[in-house]
């Protein structure tokens, strides 16, 4: 059996590793010139950059094991901050009561509390429906919370108006059920760490960012056999009937084509379908042009002091400034960042071909640095800019009609009997690292016992992904 696996993301290289484990032939197949996906990591001078804040945290035992077996055991732990600035303070993530009291305004917590039960009230004649992500979250928290931070936060990274996004991501994003769900968690924690939101610690690999993962899979998947071919995008999946027969790929400016038994697919779902010859119908090339992408800009800063916060990361919903969320390496491996000095990863969300996707390094530093001097984090004439990335695919947006436009792609995909597809880009899915793996891990039993291991079950329940 010969496997094609399209795309060197975590989901990717984590179906290759275990199908190679079981003697299975395999071929990974990425267009960019590295492994790891949106979790890789580059170094520039003395530090090692990530797209943004990265922690593989599980509560699944044999998932943790195999983290460990991948990194050789070179793996950090450590214990999770992460604050919300707003209101001109910082407060912790999750909440904590202490902190909520001291820092919030007593007149702001009063209308947080009365609007809550007059909604409470309210709903008890009429009830808001649950069809978009600002009734959601008003339902369950009042108009004061969700205007100073869940609104607020969301519109601003999303780049739309809450009302027009899908209630599914309140109900898989936010990890309290309501206002009063919220201040029973803070004020008596839930033993057994049950709750997945109020997991502290993480695991991190010891050396090379979080990219030391993707390098990993890839350095064993070769070991065992199997081929990783880099800068090699996808230009053609030759199907006959319902089955596919060979995929066509681009390698050093020349056609290369390899023979499938199996395809596993972690690339963007509608890149994947748009390559099929005999190309795909009109309507299934409708829906793909109705599903949006949220892309992401990150400017890197070199700081001159030892540390910026004590943060992995920081929420930035204020309106007024661009940057949304900003991280700091060192925070999660000390081999990040060495020295007297640190480096801030700074994101702006944008769409590909706006005035923020075309920002260059200087631009991009200037923005963040203004906002960074704002907020009160960095001294003027202390920070320069060092790189810029930027990822088309950040975010899959969940509008009002994601869920309908992508059961075309699935249906289309489907038809392909010895096509699967899974991971964040290839389910359309907004999950985490650790949901990534744990897809391609299943993905890789169903191919081996022909049977189904219920691999889209991951992280498609309405649980917390934070």
């Amino acid at each position: 059996m010969h496997v094609v696996v399209l795309g060197a993301g975590l989901a990717g290289l984590a179906t290759a590793y275990e199908l190679c484990k079981a003697g299975i032939t395999v071929t990974v197949i990425e267009k960019e010139d590295y492994a790891g996906g949106m979790a890789t990591s580059w170094k520039c001078g003395p530090y090692w950059l990530d797209h943004g804040p990265h922690r593989f945290h599980s509560r699944d035992q044999n998932l943790i094991d195999h983290l460990y077996e991948v990194l050789d055991k070179e793996v950090v732990i450590r214990d999770r901050l992460s604050r919300i600035y707003m209101q001109g303070k910082f407060f912790h993530y999750p909440l904590k009561a202490q902190n909520v009291i001291t820092n919030m305004p007593k007149g702001v917590l009063l209308k947080a509390g009365w609007d809550y039960l007059w909604i409470r009230f309210q709903q008890l004649f009429k009830q808001i429906p649950d069809d978009n992500f600002e009734n959601w979250v008003i339902k369950r928290f009042g108009k004061t919370l969700y205007e100073i931070f869940f609104g607020s936060y969301t519109s601003k990274a999303w780049k739309m108006p809450c009302t027009e996004i899908s209630a599914d991501w309140a109900s898989q994003r936010i990890s309290q059920a309501n206002l009063w769900d919220t201040v029973k968690k803070t004020l008596m924690p839930p033993k057994g760490g049950e709750v997945r939101s109020l997991v502290s610690e993480f695991w991190y690999p010891a050396h090379g960012g979080i990219g030391q993962i993707g390098r990993k899979y890839a350095e064993k998947i070769r070991k065992m056999g199997g081929t990783v071919h880099l800068e090699s995008p996808v230009k053609r999946i030759e199907l006959e009937g319902n089955v596919a027969r060979r995929v066509v790929f681009e390698h050093k400016g020349r056609e290369q084509a390899v023979e499938c038994d199996e395809i596993i697919n972690t690339i963007p779902l509608s890149r994947a379908l748009e390559t099929f010859q005999p190309a795909i119908e009109p309507e299934v090339s409708e829906s793909i042009a109705r599903l949006r992408y949220s892309a992401i800009v990150f400017v890197y800063l070199e700081v001159d002091t030892a540390t910026v916060s004590p943060d992995h990361w920081v929420y930035l919903p204020e309106k007024n400034l661009t940057i949304h969320r900003i991280s700091e390496f060192k925070n999660f491996s000390d081999d990040s960042a060495p020295g007297d000095k640190t480096v801030v990863c700074c994101e702006i969300t944008c769409r590909v071909g706006d005035e923020h996707w075309k920002l260059d390094l200087e631009e991009g530093a200037k923005i963040a640095i203004r906002d960074l001097e704002t907020v009160g984090l960095i001294k003027p004439g202390t920070a320069r800019g060092i790189d810029l990335a930027k990822l088309p695919y950040a975010y899959p947006i969940y509008d009002l009609t994601y869920k309908e436009n992508l059961e075309v792609l699935k249906r289309a995909a489907k038809r392909v009997r010895n096509f699967q597809t899974t991971g964040r880009q290839g389910l359309y899915r907004y999950n985490n690292m650790d949901h990534s793996i744990a897809m391609g891990r299943r993905i890789a039993k169903t191919v081996l016992k022909g049977a189904g291991e219920r691999a889209d079950e991951v992280a498609a329940g309405q649980e917390y992904f934070g």
